[in-house]
């Protein structure tokens, strides 16, 4: 489906869009260990949870295995 740029306030444009089921045919979580053991692949952090330590605004405790708690300990 080809749709022309349209301009306007966001909100016009995202209600124009198109709204579809969520379709997860084919889709293995198993299929993306390539990159989930973390750029230390022997610290226990996986991506997920690189992410989260790169973007905490509260710093978040961690124990063993990279197991984050909210909040500092």
């Amino acid at each position: 489906m080809n749709h022309p740029a349209q301009s306007g306030e966001p909100s016009t444009i995202f209600d124009a869009l198109p709204l579809a089921t969520e379709d997860r045919t084919g889709y293995q979580r198993t299929s993306f260990k390539h990159w989930n053991s973390g750029d230390i692949p022997n610290d226990g952090c996986n991506t997920r949870n690189e992410v989260l330590l790169a973007e905490a605004i509260d710093y978040p405790a961690i124990s063993a295995g990279c197991t984050l708690h909210i909040g500092a300990e």
